[in-house]
């Protein structure tokens, strides 16, 4: 039911992340379910105990948590994360990979939720998806347009599936040439193809930490001079790379000490106007 789901993605999601999914998936879970609205410690759920706790890694696009059922002392694992990694783990679901796709087509992003069979923590099964919307900010594309007008292109580099990255940029008045990040890895291309394929691209989807920094590097080699945008733990080394790390508005530490621009304002419109003074700045000098 969606009482099972809210519950499992509750007990599976990093207690006291300052992440925006696990927030909003606890908070969902605090405002539907009974049983997280009457208890006395906001720390435990009633009736069960997590034992285990692998907490989101980029990587592996999933987290994990081990749970005991106080009554009858079983244990159980629950996993949560992407939806392709989530199907993948349960061994495929013609089902869910369509209603994914079908989301995914409305701009909307799935969580993928599992847990394992009874008496057997290595065999998962599907519970189901928990959906959540991510618009773009509503000054994103009016910040695009006017860094192009100034003749700066703008790639999106996102962790998230290849149609809602194409969908999104579309909203964004960008054009849809995202391609999968294993193109950046492609072992039968060489590095000038691949530096092609940057440079012609509006973006990349389902992208792992390594490759921000590797887009990065090719386009540098190719005599451009790039800037980058992060919050992350994870963006810190792409940020240091390149020739402008721009830390976003929340971001954390490592972000802040890897970039050269710190941003206090929410949004991206601050870096246009980092644009037209530092050119003001260098019309003046000359």
């Amino acid at each position: 039911t969606k009482n099972d789901i809210l519950l499992l993605s509750y007990l599976s999601a990093e207690p006291g992340a300052n992440d925006p999914i696990e927030s909003a998936v606890r908070f969902a879970a605090e405002t539907e379910l009974e049983i997280l609205k009457s208890r006395p410690n906001k720390h435990e759920v009633p009736g069960y105990k997590v034992t285990g706790f692998v907490p989101f890694n980029p990587n592996t696009k999933m987290s994990n948590a081990t749970v005991v059922i106080n009554e009858t002392n079983e244990v159980f694992r629950v996993a949560k994360g992407a939806p392709q990694v989530i199907i993948k783990l349960v061994g495929g679901n013609d089902d869910a990979v369509h209603a994914v796709n079908t989301l995914a087509g409305r701009g909307l992003r799935a969580l993928g939720i599992a847990r394992t069979i009874p008496g057997d923590l290595e065999t998962y099964e599907l519970v189901g998806m928990i959906t959540l919307l991510d618009p773009p900010r509503p000054d994103s594309a009016e910040t695009i347009r006017r860094c192009n007008g100034y003749g700066v292109e703008v790639k999106m580099i996102t962790g998230d599936q290849l149609i809602i990255a194409k969908e999104v940029a579309h909203r964004l008045g960008m054009s849809r040439v995202i391609l999968d990040a294993g193109h950046l890895v492609d072992p039968d291309k060489s590095d000038e193809e691949i530096t092609q394929h940057c440079e012609r691209a509006d973006g990349f989807a389902q992208v792992i930490p390594e490759h921000k920094y590797r887009v990065v590097e090719l386009l540098q080699k190719r005599g451009l001079l790039v800037g980058m945008t992060g919050d992350g733990v994870n963006d810190a080394p792409a940020l240091k790379k390149a020739n402008v790390g721009i830390a976003v508005h929340g971001c954390t530490d490592a972000a802040r000490s890897a970039a050269d621009i710190v941003l206090l304002a929410p949004g991206l419109s601050t870096i246009v106007d980092g644009i037209t003074t530092s050119r003001a700045i260098f019309q003046r000098m000359r």
